[in-house]
């Protein structure tokens, strides 16, 4: 069941910070009521059960939050695809949401004024995050990281902040377009770390401006 997350001052008000905590040994069943035939399909590509059930409770509390948002039934709610994959809502265009997930957690944004955009990363304490600093830190972040959890909150910030854009990381330079300890981040866009998962990581970011919800 989706649990909303309390602001505190961190974010905009207008924006609807969402966490679902997943059972990964739950059966698929349990969280496949409002999904599509389509979504259904796509849940049964994945190899692991594991997975099959974390993408089937992401979605299924993405559509029951949604459905409550726009006052419908969720199994009828329509997702269309838009530039670099990002979904947007049939009939609903100024409704901003974002879906990440992890391990066994799920994090949703919504917002019907402002773009917004979510990572979350469960924290593998295995990583070698040296050998991957260079894909996604530019050099000034690289030399200002000490911890695996630097390398995270620098990861999921980043994330989170190309998905408000709706870039994506597959666009132009990724990760390394983005330099935090300079602080060059996309112009009309702010983030905020989380630190409301144990043994995760993860990041809001939202468009600055309100009433410039684009997708």
């Amino acid at each position: 069941m989706p649990v909303r997350l309390a602001n505190l001052g961190r974010w905009p008000s207008d924006i609807e910070l969402w966490r679902v905590d997943v059972d990964v040994h739950k059966q698929t069943r349990d969280f496949e009521r409002f999904l599509s035939p389509d979504e259904c399909d796509r849940m049964t590509r994945y190899k692991r059960t594991a997975d099959q059930v974390r993408f089937a409770a992401a979605r299924s509390s993405l559509r029951e939050i949604l459905g409550e948002r726009v006052a419908r039934d969720p199994a009828e709610l329509e997702f269309k695809i838009g530039a670099h994959g990002r979904p947007w809502l049939a009939g609903y265009p100024h409704v901003s949401f974002n879906v990440s997930h992890s391990g066994e957690r799920v994090l949703i944004a919504v917002s019907v004024l402002r773009t917004v955009g979510v990572d979350i990363e469960e924290i593998n304490f295995a990583l070698d995050w040296r050998a991957l600093s260079d894909t996604v830190c530019v050099k000034d972040e690289a030399s200002q990281m000490v911890s695996l959890h630097d390398f995270y909150r620098c990861w999921t910030a980043k994330e989170a902040l190309l998905k408000a854009t709706g870039a994506g990381i597959g666009v132009g330079d990724g990760l390394k377009s983005i330099d935090l300890a300079n602080g060059r981040i996309p112009s009309g866009f702010d983030f905020v770390r989380l630190d409301d998962f144990d043994g995760y990581a993860a990041a809001l970011a939202f468009g600055v401006d309100a009433s410039a919800c684009t997708l």
